[in-house]
């Protein structure tokens, strides 16, 4: 390898020259090294699984690949989506990249080549000799240096469930970090180094929501506390949880708890205390809201007691409050709902956020 070692400005100088050659030819490109590195969209993805997912949503099937030589050693690929493209114009865009290349590592000094696109035949015989190299059963984990991408990548399935999972995890994580401030799905992907759309498919997979609704439901549940417990006038929990206007929140609140805020406030102004228990990915589909409320409680070291009349389980304590009387007790809420059922007999499944209320019944 040349002594040369591309910054990371070189490598956005490169991103952006990219991003205007696909605004000018209408002709989308990335560029992939095999160094770890991919330039898409006008950013550089250094994290292996934003590579993969960020190729994981193109169809590569229709890409030309431009293998690039830096010096004696192949460096990596330019990716053309040649779905509507001739010939003659990717020979046009072969020796435009060449030059882009150039100007972006000019301290490089050995040449810098685009090489003619790969053959679909020579693409297949290089799967074909990977999978004599590493057979199925020794085949080892994928790196984001692998020459198959341009074949494994179907519908995001080339990323493992560990990686999947960990993506999520952290998307979660940000989000409850951030629940305070205007959350996009562009920019919660980003933290999560995915691309949105496959960032919404592992919402759908394993929260089993949108990415929207799940976001929404933390904050209104959010915005019930601070209703709830707190003299905040409106317009401030508004702006506290990120909502540009009022009337959009009160919009949300409403079709989450068919009150507007004003009403809930005064509806719940007796509530003393409330838990609140965001979904997580440890929640499982078959869970009712009694058994994640138990490991919640559990976990975090907080007495927790129920019991059971008439094949009813009520919830009698939870850290110092104890239903009292019949006067004051523990009532819970799902996605800013208060249900009838017994709270072992309602699933999870499909659910954001449970709350738990501790409140004077007389009022």
């Amino acid at each position: 390898m040349p002594n040369f070692s591309p910054t990371q400005e070189n490598y956005r100088d490169l991103a952006q020259a990219l991003a205007k050659f696909t605004s000018l030819t209408q002709i989308k490109t990335l560029c992939y090294g095999f160094n770890g590195i991919l330039l898409k969209n006008n950013l550089v993805f250094l994290n292996d699984s934003a590579i993969r997912s960020n190729l994981a949503d193109e169809d590569l099937t229709s890409f030309a690949l431009f293998p690039i030589s830096w010096g004696n050693q192949l460096w990596g690929l330019m990716l053309c989506d040649a779905s509507s493209v001739s010939q003659k114009r990717l020979e046009l865009a072969r020796t435009y990249l060449t030059d882009v290349l150039h100007q972006a590592f000019a301290q490089a000094d050995v040449p810098i080549q685009v090489w003619e696109p790969l053959k679909p035949n020579q693409i297949k015989q290089l799967n074909y000799f990977n999978h004599l190299m590493f057979p199925a059963n020794s085949q080892p984990r994928s790196t984001s240096a692998d020459f198959t991408m341009a074949t494994a990548m179907i519908d995001g399935q080339a990323i493992s469930n560990d990686d999947a999972y960990q993506s999520i995890k952290l998307a979660v994580a940000y989000i409850h970090q951030h629940i305070q401030h205007a959350l996009s799905l562009h920019e919660v992907a980003e933290a999560a180094y995915l691309s949105p759309s496959y960032l919404s498919r592992l919402f759908k997979k394993y929260l089993h929501v949108s990415f929207v609704e799940y976001v929404n439901n933390q904050k209104i549940a959010l915005a019930q506390e601070r209703l709830a417990l707190t003299f905040i006038p409106i317009n401030q929990i508004s702006a506290q949880l990120g909502f540009s206007q009022t009337s959009y929140f009160t919009k949300i609140f409403k079709r989450k708890t068919h009150l507007t805020p004003s009403e809930f406030r005064q509806r719940n102004h007796a509530i003393q205390k409330v838990y609140t228990i965001p979904r997580d990915l440890d929640w499982q589909s078959s869970d009712s809201v009694y058994d994640v409320t138990r490991n919640y409680f559990k976990r975090r070291d907080i007495i927790y007691r129920s019991d059971t009349d008439d094949g009813t389980t009520y919830v009698t304590q939870i850290g110092d409050l104890t239903d009292s009387a019949g006067t004051r007790g523990w009532v819970f809420t799902v996605d800013g709902q208060q249900l009838l059922q017994s709270v072992d007999e309602v699933s999870v499944q499909n659910k954001s956020v449970i709350q738990w209320v501790y409140m004077n019944y007389a009022h």
